[in-house]
């Protein structure tokens, strides 16, 4: 796919294989389900691949389920901090910053 972020901006839900800055081409002929390597990363077929605009995540197929687990659990703590932020808590204070540097 190409012009990510001016989809983005139409707000359409858009899943692609990759992002391709060249078109495509009608001369030759790709391949499905075979392993590739991108930015120094294998990724084979059945693994999963979570990306954003500048952070990526590629999970082997064995330990996708793992993984998800995972990242549910973090949200969830990162829910509940911005929660206590929004409260009036203080980063300082929640990660146990004052108790370390004021004794």
């Amino acid at each position: 796919m190409r012009d990510v972020e001016e989809l983005a901006e139409l707000g359409l839900p858009i899943w692609a294989r990759f992002v391709r800055a060249q078109g495509a081409t009608k001369g030759e002929v790709g391949e499905l389900d075979v392993p590739v390597v991108i930015g120094g990363v294998e990724i084979r077929p059945g693994d999963v691949v979570v990306m954003g605009l500048r952070r990526r995540h590629v999970a082997p197929e064995r330990a996708a389920g793992s993984s998800a687990a995972l990242a549910l659990e973090r949200a969830e703590k990162e829910l509940a901090m911005r929660q206590r932020y929004a409260a009036g808590e203080l980063s300082y204070d929640l990660n146990g910053l004052r108790e370390i540097v004021e004794g």
